[in-house]
């Protein structure tokens, strides 16, 4: 388990693993009640916490936007994806699934346009790294069209050099990274290693005021 705190705005994170147990994350977290949880389809769709626990099930979006002082928790499942989350010095944050459909279909941009503000920082959590990511056929035209040859190594793609130029033109100011591959480390699920249903979360509580 990997804990948090932006120092500038308050926003929690925890990034959790294989071995432990969701009620001990959210208590490290300080929130109340069961996390916010989406149906995660590699979309562009970005809610408000109170949206998504709105519904009887969990709506079909990537990512979760949490205003600053709200008391609950917003989450993400994750298993080779890119978990991400951006603050803003307000306390306001967002929390996406970024994976390279979601990458290129925009889930990025759609987050940050709910962080008014300035000081935005951002921070990735375990995915699959260049490492182990082998990323062939016709989506490496996609990604190459959209975000440069500079996001891959070799037959290899980084999500985290994708995301890093978009992040500078979203005038994300610090990025912070957990430095950590899911499929190099089996402390993490991966569904590329081992095709399992199980996920990693990441928790994310609102900072100030």
């Amino acid at each position: 388990m990997i804990a948090l705190s932006l120092r500038e705005s308050g926003v929690r994170v925890v990034f959790t693993d294989r071995v432990d147990v969701v009620s001990e994350a959210v208590a490290l977290i300080g929130g109340g009640g069961s996390p916010a949880q989406l149906n995660q389809v590699h979309s562009a769709k970005v809610v408000m916490i109170d949206e998504s626990l709105s519904e009887a099930e969990p709506i079909e979006a990537d990512g979760i936007y949490i205003p600053a002082g709200h008391r609950g928790l917003a989450s993400i499942r994750t298993a080779d994806c890119l978990p991400l989350v951006v603050a803003n010095r307000n306390g306001d944050a967002v929390v996406l699934h970024v994976g390279w459909r979601g990458l290129t279909a925009g889930i990025v941009e759609a987050g940050l346009a709910h962080l008014g503000g300035d000081g935005l920082v951002a921070v990735i959590g375990p995915h699959i790294r260049s490492c182990c990511y082998e990323f062939l056929g016709p989506e490496r035209y996609v990604v190459a069209q959209r975000f440069g040859q500079a996001s891959f190594v070799g037959d290899n793609l980084s999500l985290e050099l994708a995301l890093s130029g978009l992040l500078l033109r979203q005038r994300v100011q610090g990025v912070v990274s957990v430095d950590q591959c899911t499929f190099c480390n089996d402390v993490y699920h991966s569904y590329r290693r081992d095709g399992t249903p199980e996920r990693q979360m990441t928790l994310v509580g609102a900072g100030r005021p």
